[in-house]
């Protein structure tokens, strides 16, 4: 009687144990499935920020070509005078087009802030190296920006070098691996 009471007991605790560990690995199947829900969210909301961004920017070819085909057309029409009254107008409205094309790299470093919350740390760390570089441009055409001047077209010389470095490069690279980090965090192959 005591070993049958004693099997008993062994497989009760046993039992009781093993309930236990269910209940804590539950727990944190459900902990990892909830942050994976999170994840997924902000990450869908990310990319659709992102291609609500390049969205309106394709949209829009007239910003840019609009603003030259009115500075051609009052350059064929007009006299002296109002042709310099068109290289200016043209010039500021350049001015304007450049620092409105900004704005979606401020968009996307605001953006960037709360996806930092809940990545992972390879993430965090390719997020905040994204966040430098779109930091890093927006200097440097702010810099860019300061030197132009509407009444000497030369000024406009600056702008050439924007976008001629190693940058643009590993923005891309950087997009790409934090596209694929993402999927990785989400449980996509």
């Amino acid at each position: 009687m005591e070993i049958d009471l004693t099997i008993t007991i062994i497989i009760a605790v046993g039992g009781w144990a093993f309930g236990i560990y269910q209940m804590f690995k539950n727990r944190q199947w459900e902990k990892k499935d909830i942050l994976a829900n999170r994840r997924y969210e902000e990450y869908s909301r990310f990319m659709r920020k992102l291609e609500q961004i390049n969205e309106s920017v394709r949209k829009d070819p007239n910003l840019i070509f609009g603003v030259s085909n009115d500075f051609i057309a009052t350059l064929l029409e007009g006299d002296e005078e109002s042709m310099e009254k068109a290289l200016l107008t043209y010039n500021q409205r350049i001015i304007d087009y450049i620092r409105t094309s900004t704005e979606p790299l401020l968009i996307i470093n605001q953006e960037i802030s709360p996806l930092l919350l809940i990545a992972s740390d390879d993430l965090s760390r390719l997020l905040s190296r994204y966040k430098e570089l779109i930091n890093d441009f927006n200097n440097e055409m702010q810099n860019c920006l300061s030197k132009l001047s509407a009444k000497n077209s030369n000024s406009f010389k600056v702008l050439e070098t924007i976008g001629h470095n190693e940058r643009w490069i590993e923005f891309s690279t950087i997009n790409d691996d934090i596209l694929q980090l993402m999927r990785k965090e989400i449980n996509v192959k």
